[in-house]
């Protein structure tokens, strides 16, 4: 698994939109942090509608039916944590419309936003941040699993991943299992001495390509 963040880099992402004092930006950022905190898919999030939002500060869930998820099979629910609450009622401040069909992320005209154009905001806050990885919508759910596999004080941490991105098999889960870059990186550190800094093997291949000409 190498389409993740680290928390200082996930810090780097969503503080280049945080400081930047415009709507979008703020909606961005706003974005962003829900998808990490949700570990929806983008799909999933951008159909998230008022009504849906609404009932979940209610429920203190966030209700993902099966039609809206990968496969169209299994139904999923997320759990309104603290942070992904503020999040929410940020984006629902964001939104002037009263109508619970309307959807909750739109775009600057009040279009429904696209997963395209979510990607292509991703994209320019990495750059923004200085983060020279491919950042995707996506990561922020890899990059969920991740934390919470640092963190997990549980005896079987891979089965709260499982439930927190509402995986239908454990299979789908244990890629997450594999040591991380870092964990790898500083096991060879601590053997060798110091490395460089953090780069993928898509780049080193782009770099080589472009050395051979």
């Amino acid at each position: 698994m190498k389409r993740y963040l680290t928390p200082a880099e996930r810090h780097l992402l969503f503080n280049a939109a945080y400081k930047t004092n415009d709507d979008l930006a703020q909606r961005d950022y706003h974005l962003m942090s829900a998808l990490y905190y949700s570990g929806c898919r983008i799909s999933e999030f951008l159909a998230v509608s008022l009504a849906d939002a609404w009932d979940a500060l209610k429920a203190g869930y966030l209700y993902i039916p099966a039609a809206h998820r990968k496969g169209g099979k299994q139904d999923h629910s997320v759990l309104l944590t603290k942070p992904l609450r503020m999040h929410l009622v940020a984006l629902l401040n964001m939104n002037p419309s009263q109508n619970g069909a309307d959807p909750l992320i739109t775009g600057r005209f009040g279009e429904a936003l696209t997963a395209r154009a979510v990607q292509l905001r991703f994209r320019h806050w990495a750059t923004e941040a200085g983060i020279t990885l491919p950042v995707s919508p996506h990561w922020m759910r890899h990059t969920r699993a991740m934390d919470i596999l640092r963190s997990s004080e549980a005896k079987e941490p891979l089965l709260i991943v499982k439930s927190a991105l509402g995986h239908s098999s454990l299979n789908s889960t244990a890629i997450y299992a594999a040591p991380s870059r870092e964990e790898i990186e500083r096991e060879l550190v601590a053997l060798d001495g110091s490395g460089g800094q953090r780069t993928t093997r898509a780049q080193l291949r782009r770099a080589y390509r472009r050395r051979a000409g």
